[in-house]
């Protein structure tokens, strides 16, 4: 069962919308100098992306999963494509742009720090179009999961699953041209304290994640890093502390906590057991470098909670 707040329905495949990428993962003992050569500790090569990686989480769990995005047909594109395949995430579709460059990351990680920089190139691969996609690509959905990536599509989508009774979750921790609209749209808005200051700089926590509840929203969560998260769902406020645990990399922990917060969702779960089954995920995914060489078996899981 699915409950966002609001009913319950039988739970139907996750369908997330966004942007996926290629994430080059670095490890050092120090940044480097100018000039300098610098041997690495560790490497990985990995897909990312918010709600593709969120669904990667899901399908490890067990559940059925259909990312929507755009790569190009490069060799990152189909690197891309044939890592969310692995996990079971169904890619049907995620769209090949003939030429063009599929977007990446370039993640430098301080060991022992579990800090990292992030060199970003944005690629070239054009905006997705409704048009390129399924007509009947709901059919079946029992939650859609946007990250903003993609504004238009999602914005779409967003709407026929409101007519549909299908819940919506919307990640607002990267930036999008479409954040006031897919707020008030959501049906759970999880979201960093960055996003709360630009949409709702009401001072103190609460009262700006109360300013977002008004926006729309049934249920608002704020993530924090080390300091855990907090959700609200009308008057009921919940503070999670992160799960205590040695960190190799935070590289993606948010991605994972938005996909272990939908696996809770999808089991009917209070927002306190959701909140729970989503710290634990995305402290699980920091063992080891990278959010998807760390995703949490559901035994794990269990056993983390």
């Amino acid at each position: 069962m699915v409950a966002g707040g609001g009913g319950a329905m039988a739970i139907g495949t996750v369908l997330g919308v966004g942007e996926a990428r290629l994430e080059q993962l670095l490890l050092l003992e120090r940044y480097p100098e100018a000039e300098s050569n610098v041997d690495l500790l560790g490497f990985s090569l990995q897909g990312a992306g918010t709600a593709a990686t969120a669904l990667a989480v899901l399908a490890k769990l067990g559940v059925p999963t259909r990312f929507v995005g755009k790569v190009a047909d490069d060799y990152f594109g189909r690197f891309v494509r044939t890592g969310l395949g692995a996990l079971g995430v169904d890619t049907r579709a995620l769209i090949a742009q003939p030429g063009g460059v599929t977007p990446s990351h370039v993640v430098l990680v301080a060991a022992g720090r579990a800090r990292h920089t992030v060199l970003r190139a944005q690629g070239t691969v054009a905006a997705l179009e409704l048009d390129e996609l399924p007509a009947e690509l709901l059919a079946g959905a029992g939650l859609l999961v946007v990250d903003g990536a993609q504004p238009a599509v999602a914005l779409a989508l967003v709407a026929r699953a409101r007519a549909a009774g299908v819940p919506v979750v919307f990640d607002a921790s990267g930036p999008s041209a479409a954040v006031a609209e897919l707020t008030a749209s959501a049906d759970v808005v999880i979201a960093t304290e960055r996003y709360l200051v630009q949409v709702a700089p009401r001072g103190e926590l609460e009262a700006s994640m109360q300013a977002v509840l008004e926006l729309g929203p049934r249920t608002v969560i704020v993530t924090m890093g080390r300091e855990g998260s907090v959700g609200l769902q009308g008057e009921k406020l919940v503070r999670q502390p992160p799960l205590l645990i040695e960190v190799a990399d935070t590289t993606g922990a948010g991605d994972v906590f938005l996909g272990g917060y939908c696996y809770g969702l999808l089991q009917d779960l209070p927002l306190e057991r959701c909140m729970q089954l989503a710290s634990a995920a995305a402290g699980l995914s920091c063992r080891s470098l990278g959010p998807r060489s760390g995703l949490p078996s559901l035994a794990e899981l269990q056993a983390a909670l």
